[in-house]
């Protein structure tokens, strides 16, 4: 993951048009800064540097030295963007959900109009994303520091809320016996699912060269589950009918 921003400037969006991309679904909230196209190139760098850092270093060694040098620019500069590392996490992690949710929007488009076609295409990115070295390592990182850091446990659930939305919105047109509440446990459960799988399918982990095998298994066995369960609002109607006169 962390690809479609660079997709985008590889492939000659002006600078302007990416950063609106950003803001309007979130992705960074400084206000004050990174008007100018110089500004915003600049932006995406330090949060493709901080994510390089985080990677490697974790969060003990996510300073503030090391991401400017790693973007190339003085520590002054970075603190005319950002003034703590927590600031800069915050919008790292909004620019990773964005990145995927943007991904999520494409794969959906490509697949059509079916419900049930969307919620593969998605569930097939998401598990092929276990494999890639990024997710591997990155997400880990995170779990774990959100095991000591409230904060970070936050945003960490903020993430994973925003990622779970096509599942909330796909799984109720694929079952519409389904409440809404039914529905996000369900996509909660799959969410859980899956990256679980990370420690055992990521890169270079024990069952990673099952991952095709895994990938089968696990979508078919969700989408037995969304076909098959009896929701409330079924039910609801069921016991309607019972009550009504013969």
């Amino acid at each position: 993951m962390f690809r479609c921003f660079n997709i985008l400037l590889q492939h000659s969006y002006p600078a302007t048009q990416i950063f609106m991309l950003i803001r309007e679904r979130k992705a960074l909230n400084r206000s004050g800064t990174a008007t100018q196209e110089k500004g915003i190139t600049r932006l995406i760098s330090i949060l493709d540097a901080a994510r390089e850092v985080f990677m490697e270093a974790g969060y003990g060694g996510f300073t503030m030295r090391r991401i400017a040098s790693r973007a190339g620019i003085t520590i002054g500069n970075l603190n005319y963007y950002y003034r703590t590392k927590e600031d800069l996490l915050q919008d790292l992690l909004e620019y990773v959900i964005n990145d995927y949710l943007v991904e999520f929007e494409r794969r959906r488009l490509i697949a059509g109009h079916s419900p049930e076609k969307q919620l593969l295409a998605v569930l097939k990115f998401w598990i092929d994303d276990l494999g890639t070295q990024e997710t591997t390592i990155f997400f880990p990182e995170l779990w774990a520091l959100g095991n000591h850091e409230p904060r970070i446990a936050e945003l960490v659930d903020e993430l994973y809320a925003k990622a779970r939305l096509p599942l909330n919105e796909l799984i109720p047109q694929i079952n519409p016996t389904l409440t809404r509440k039914e529905a996000e446990r369900m996509a909660l459960y799959m969410c859980a699912a899956m990256e679980g799988l990370t420690v055992f399918v990521g890169n270079e982990k024990a069952w990673a060269g099952q991952i095709e095998e895994i990938k089968r298994i696990t979508i078919r066995n969700f989408l037995d589950m969304i076909k098959n369960t009896k929701g409330k609002r079924r039910q609801g109607g069921a016991d309607k009918v019972a009550e009504q006169p013969l």
